[in-house]
Formats: C-alpha cells, structure tokens, sequence
C-alpha cells in the first residue's frame, strides 16, 4: 500500500488510540503536505476532522470540501434520518479526506477513477464503492458538474429462498411455541414484511377489523453524531425504505385468530407486547437460534421475504399485486428479482404443449 493510499482512513494505532491522516494544504512546490487527527475512539476521530474541515471552509469555500458542505445542507431536510446519516458519514469518510482539497474544476474521470481503485484495494467490496460513487455522483450533479463515472461491477447477489420442504420445518418449529416473539418470523413468512418494518410494528398498525396491516415505520441502527450521546451508532424510528413501503398489507384469514390472542394495547409494539421495542440486530439473533435448531441456519432473516414473493408467483399472483404488497418503487424489482419459476414450473408448462396437427 502507497503512502498516499492511507488519506482518510481510521487506524487502531499500539497505544490504543485512533488516527487518521489528511491532506492538511499545500507546499510552494505544488505538493501535497498532511497532518494526522488523534481519538480515543474512531467517532472522536471523525469529530476532530470535522471540526478542521468546517473551519478550512470558512476561509475557503471554493474547495470542493465546501461543495460537499453545501450539497449535504441541501439533502439534510428532504432525506430520511437513516439516509442523511449515511450521506454525512460517507462524506467525512471518504469524499472530503480524498476530493476535499481540490477545487471542483479540478476533479475528472482519472481522479475519480484512481480513487475507485484506491478503495478497492482497501479491501472495501464493489457494493460499498458503487454507493460511495454514487454519493459523489450526486454531489458533483447538485453542482452542475457532469463527469460519467465508472462503477464497479458488483457480483449479482444470490436470492435465498426456503424450499418447501424447509419451509414446512420452519412452521412446524415455530408451531411449538407459538408467541409474539416468534410469530413475528412466521408474519414476515407470509406478509413479506422487512425486519425492520416488523420490529417497527406497533399495534395499533394491525387492522383486526379489516384485516390490515399498516407500514408506516422501520427500525433502523444509524452512526451517532448526537455530542450529548457517547454511543457509536444508535436506533431510530424512522419513515421505511421509500414512499412506496408506506403501504396496506392484507392479512391471510388464518393468522387472526392468532393476532386476536395476542392483541394489546396500540401503542405497544408487536413483538414485545410492550411499549420498548427489539431492534433488528436482536431479533435476527433469536431468529438464528431458531433457525439453528432445525439445522437451517445458512439462511439469513431476509430469506422469509424472498420466499413469500416466491410462493405467492407459485400460486399465481400477479407482479403488480405483489410489487405492491412488498413495497417496491416499481415493478420492475418484482420482475427482476422473483418472476423466476422454478424447474417444476417449466416442466408443468411445456408438459402442456400440444401440436396444431398430428406428427404420428
């Protein structure tokens, strides 16, 4: 790794403190000179850097530094919390530390393009770089500065979805202790709800009159930049993924005697029964336990939402029904992502051929 190659990365240093090195200015001769921020914990870190960025803008705000500045001071009041606080983060991570010092004219294809390469070599995967390429898209259109970026090619992420077979050990495990807790699991199984958006479930977001479930919620864990709070990172109740995952979920006949047990009072959530929630990390956990007493524990929480899109174009529903049971922006998603019938399928289908005229 180059020298240069450690600019704006976190470093656990021997005496157990942070660092992080940053282009600090520029020598007469053109070249670049760097300082080094020191922390007790990498959130210091990011703090101290902030507060040497903020006031390089001030003096200066023709750096693109300042352009970052301006264009997060634009998202901040339109975007969700959990978005904005990925946005912040990736600025003072990433964009500043690289792109911070140099004027916006100054940034093209090859800067960004060794920077793309730069941060693969870090070891950070193709997924992670395309978002922070997107970012910095984003930043240089608010600007009016069009640069056709190249992404990376992130590996087509492998669907997992329960065979029916397991499956049915699911339910079946699920059947012998039938509570909020666990019932939450066999809910996602059959509304496609995301975790966060169960941990969000409140009671009075389940309809027992109409037999809805509203979405109105997620649970998120987000990076903390509240001073007042030492934590690292924090949950918030937040709006969900986009406008479309504000969304009517009928509930299946056969769950409401069950939900009619459990019911409590509105503002309780629905997997504590009481008005404290289980944030998304916790409740995977109990997920895993349970998924490992039946020997499926290869499959991860978001496996339930896969299979319930899978089952319901099994039994025929169409996509725009179920784009919009799952919340989707559109349905091409739903398309892309589900509209795959399986080998027996097929074989059903090309079974059911017949010739115009005989062949015998």
């Amino acid at each position: 790794m180059r020298e240069t190659d450690k600019i704006g990365r976190i470093y656990l240093r021997k005496d157990g403190r942070y660092s992080m090195k940053y282009k600090k200015g520029m020598k007469e001769d053109g070249s670049t000179y760097y300082g080094n921020v020191y922390g007790l914990s990498e959130e210091e870190v990011l703090e101290k850097y902030r507060k040497i960025v903020t006031e390089t803008i001030v003096i200066d705000k023709s750096l693109f530094s300042g352009d970052i500045y301006s264009w997060l001071k634009s998202v901040k009041i339109s975007c969700k919390k959990s978005s904005y606080s990925n946005y912040e983060y990736t600025a003072y991570a990433h964009l500043i530390p690289e792109f911070g010092r140099y004027k916006r004219k100054q940034i093209d294809r090859n800067l960004i393009n060794e920077f793309t390469e730069k941060m693969l070599n870090s070891g950070l995967t193709p997924k992670t770089v395309k978002d922070i390429l997107m970012i910095l898209q984003q930043i240089l259109k608010y600007h009016n500065v069009n640069i056709d970026i190249t992404m990376p090619k992130v590996p087509k992420k492998e669907i997992q979805i329960l065979t029916k077979e397991h499956q049915m050990l699911l339910e079946q495990r699920l059947s012998d202790c039938i509570d909020e807790d666990s019932f939450g699991i066999f809910l996602c199984l059959y509304t496609g709800l995301r975790i966060g958006e169960l941990c969000a479930l409140k009671w009075k977001n389940i309809d027992l009159e109409n037999n809805i479930i509203r979405v109105e919620k997620t649970l998120i864990r987000v990076k903390n930049y509240d001073k007042e709070i030492k934590a690292k990172t924090i949950v918030i109740l937040d709006d969900p993924k986009s406008s479309s995952s504000v969304r009517n979920i009928p509930i299946p006949p056969f769950m409401i005697t069950i939900l009619k047990r459990f019911q409590k009072d509105d503002e309780y959530f629905f997997l504590t029964g009481k008005r404290n929630f289980i944030e998304p990390r916790s409740y995977t956990n109990h997920y895993k336990v349970i998924m490992k007493s039946i020997n499926l524990d290869t499959y991860n929480f978001h496996a339930l939402r896969h299979t319930f899109s899978t089952r319901c174009v099994e039994d025929g529903c169409d996509p725009k029904t179920l784009s919009e049971i799952l919340g989707h922006s559109n349905v091409k998603i739903t398309l892309d992502r589900y509209v795959h019938p399986s080998f027996d399928n097929k074989i059903r289908m090309m079974n059911s051929l017949n010739p115009m005229c005989s062949f015998v």
